[in-house]
């Protein structure tokens, strides 16, 4: 099936149906002089600039989504001379330009325009990447940068729309690079390969919010309002924070609530009312007629999608939280010295193999450097054959983590948007990890247990909806409550302070600072390993106290769930 766009001239509708058919035929096609569009991985040798390779063994949806079906995935890469370009321009490009894009409605493309595949389309510049329609705060790895300073890499759902629209596609960044000052790069040549193996593209696959990854199949002729249904209750669960509460929030919609019934809306969340009625109107979910709030078309195709994939979406919330690109989280301050972070493969290590030994999946672009360093002296043309001794393979490490005891500061300076980036934290790591946590809150006099250790998410939820923000900051007391737990678990655990303030309350002596950094020894002296994470006008106090803790110490410019939860990652696989 071939779609037109609106009022397009007769060479438009040539040349879409031309590309149509190169990528049944061939699975890719040259557009204009600056990009390749294929259903394949494609590759560019940079000792041949001009000349791009598609792989036809690698499928694009396979390699970058681990989609089970071939040809679900679109993959465009428009190049240029070397830059970062910044992606947030090119998606504001991207998404104007084809927001001007309609099309005659059908029965299987109920949409006239790209409205319901604009949150399927990825993109990645030198700079970042992520989901169009999302923050474009994504693709932070220095591998995944590094390979995109000289194109701009498009993903998209394969579709007759997406297929129409990839002109204005390339056309929109190639208008974005020279905006840049950037140079467009001519390919003169797309060649296809059969490749040389399994491909390992890890390197190339940053932490993303996509969509293309882990969506259910559709049938052909529900697709399109599949897509929008997911993608609109994706979104709606990122606002709120759960699934179950964006249904619940979202049933109540659908027989109507008036102003007042926001405040009696009981959900797991420390959004205010008002807040919540923003988020749904805001977002196009709720409508107001006067005198009460009720769903929108788009709020019913959110709600119906939550009612058969709740799981999915809390599935999707875990991965988003936990893939936090590794530019926005703080190096560690270990015992006053900074710790750079990792630069390491997320999956492993790259390593050559022993004749004999079980092979994991080659590791493409290591095996072609290897080779090139190898024949860069050669006098053979074109430098010989591929050796074993040039084969690099991808090799997993187990990293291994450890139950979690989470100290938050409930002190009233918490209140509002730390304090519920705190317990979003709490929520994740019950979720998303494998080890048991505990919760300790310490605000005004008094510390509380919320959670013993468990993976419990009633529990903690039970836990966290008594907590509420006010009162003094007895930092002495939590760390010693903490330090309690810890001796009690079978398994060394991680005491994690989120904090940002300094104390306030006296555990034993006049001194709150004493107190707590006296506490910190204790911790240090019974072997416990302490992590805090705090704000940059309590520095000096913080840094003492880790200092006398033998902890790491993280300074973030805002206590977000997002940051939290990376470091938390980082600290308890240390």
């Amino acid at each position: 099936m071939i779609a037109f766009p609106e009022g397009a001239s007769t060479g438009q509708r040539n040349a879409i149906a031309r590309l149509r058919r190169l990528l049944d035929e061939q699975g890719a096609a040259k557009i204009g002089e600056t990009a390749v569009v294929s259903l394949k991985v494609h590759v560019q040798d940079l000792s041949v600039p001009d000349e791009v390779t598609a792989v036809v063994t690698g499928d694009a949806g396979a390699v970058f989504y681990s989609r089970e079906r071939p040809g679900e995935v679109l993959h465009i890469d428009v190049f240029h001379s070397p830059g970062c370009l910044n992606p947030k321009v090119v998606g504001r490009r991207l998404i104007s330009s084809l927001s001007g894009i309609r099309f005659k409605p059908t029965p299987k493309t109920p949409s006239t325009g790209l409205g319901h595949l604009l949150s399927y389309i990825d993109i990645q510049t030198g700079a970042g990447g992520g989901r169009l329609d999302g923050n474009l705060t994504y693709g932070q790895e220095e591998g995944v940068r590094r390979a995109h300073t000289t194109h701009v890499h498009i993903a998209c759902l394969m579709s007759p729309e997406t297929v129409a629209a990839v002109f204005t596609m390339v056309a929109s960044v190639e208008s974005a690079a020279l905006e840049a000052g950037l140079e467009l790069r001519k390919v003169k040549k797309v060649r296809l390969s059969r490749g040389g193996g399994p491909m390992d593209m890890s390197d190339y696959c940053a932490s993303s919010d996509s969509l293309l990854r882990h969506m259910p199949s559709p049938d052909q002729e529900s697709a399109a309002n599949l897509y929008r249904r997911e993608a609109l209750a994706r979104k709606a669960a990122e606002d709120i924070g759960s699934a179950a509460d964006t249904a619940k929030l979202l049933e109540r919609l659908a027989s109507g609530m008036r102003s007042a019934d926001f405040a009696r809306l009981r959900l797991n969340t420390d959004k205010s009312p008002e807040e919540i009625r923003q988020l749904v109107t805001r977002s196009g979910l709720a409508r107001y007629d006067g005198h009460k709030y009720s769903l929108t078309p788009e709020g019913v195709m959110a709600l119906s999608f939550l009612r058969a994939h709740s799981s999915e979406i809390e599935a999707y919330l875990r991965r988003l939280l936990w893939s936090l690109p590794s530019k926005r989280m703080p190096a560690g301050e270990r015992k006053g010295h900074r710790a750079e972070p990792s630069q390491s493969r997320g999956r492993g290590i790259v390593l050559p193999a022993s004749h004999g030994e079980r092979l994991p999946s080659l590791a493409v672009p290591e095996t072609v450097a290897a080779w090139k360093s190898r024949t860069a002296v050669s006098t053979v043309p074109g430098g010989g054959p591929v050796l074993w001794s040039d084969l690099r393979f991808a090799f997993s490490r187990e990293r291994k983590g450890m139950p979690i005891i989470l100290l938050l500061d409930a002190s009233a300076s918490m209140a509002g948007r730390r304090i519920r980036a705190a317990k979003e934290l709490a929520r994740h790591l019950v979720l998303a990890g494998k080890e048991k946590v505990s919760v300790v809150t310490f605000q005004d006099s008094d510390v509380k247990v919320v959670a013993g250790f468990t993976r419990n998410r009633r529990k903690i939820e039970e836990g966290l909806a008594k907590v509420h923000a006010l009162g003094l900051t007895p930092l002495a007391t939590g760390l010693e409550k903490a330090l309690e737990l810890s001796v009690r678990s079978s398994k060394k655990p991680l005491i994690l302070v989120i904090t940002d303030g300094i104390p306030t309350v006296p555990s034993k002596s006049l001194s709150p600072v004493d107190d707590a950094l006296e506490a910190a020894k204790k911790i240090a002296r019974r072997g416990a390993r302490l992590g805090c994470v705090g704000l940059e006008p309590n520095r000096g106090f913080l840094r003492q106290m880790v200092a006398a803790a033998k902890g790491t110490l993280y300074i973030v410019e805002e206590l977000e769930a997002s940051t939290l939860a990376a470091i938390a990652k980082r600290e308890s696989l240390g």
